[in-house]
């Protein structure tokens, strides 16, 4: 592959730091993966209201702890109010709206913010509304969308 760098085209960006707390979030990306520990689960990235940096929530699947498990998933679907229950449909939790606790973790000897736990929906009463860009829609705007009505060329 070959790519000639311009550097006129590149800005150095700055993230502000997602302090501890609670916080409003939207889930942006899940991944399935098989995380060092052997289990399988997903890797969901969070877009935080108000900010620009990311945070990302892992939903390990430990087979040697089913009620823990079960607790950690039940925890995340009662927070993002996600009510299919099968978790083959990981791609509708996308868009969907919740509440997490931050905390500071220290990684490579540098403090970052890591979500703790997500927030019961009753608990995320005081958090502000969800404030950010609109979620990237996956269709390009120029498909035309059909009414009932039209006849389609196979009919």
């Amino acid at each position: 592959m070959s790519w000639i760098f311009d550097p006129a085209q590149y800005e150095e960006k700055e993230f502000a730091s997602i302090p501890s707390g609670d916080h409003r979030v939207r889930i942006s990306g899940v991944e399935q993966k098989k995380f060092s520990s052997g289990n399988d689960g997903y890797e969901i990235t969070l877009d935080v209201s108000s900010y620009s940096s990311k945070l990302w929530f892992y939903l390990v699947l430990d087979p040697s702890d089913v009620k823990k498990t079960n607790q950690r998933i039940g925890s995340f679907f009662n927070s993002f109010d996600i009510g299919d229950p099968d978790l083959s449909h990981y791609r509708n939790w996308i868009g969907k709206i919740g509440g997490v606790r931050v905390k500071m973790d220290t990684y490579n000897g540098e403090e970052r913010p890591k979500v703790a736990f997500c927030l019961a929906r009753k608990n995320q009463d005081k958090l502000p509304a969800w404030k950010g860009e609109p979620l990237a829609t996956a269709a390009p705007s120029n498909y035309e969308t059909l009414s009932p009505e039209d006849e389609l060329p196979f009919n």
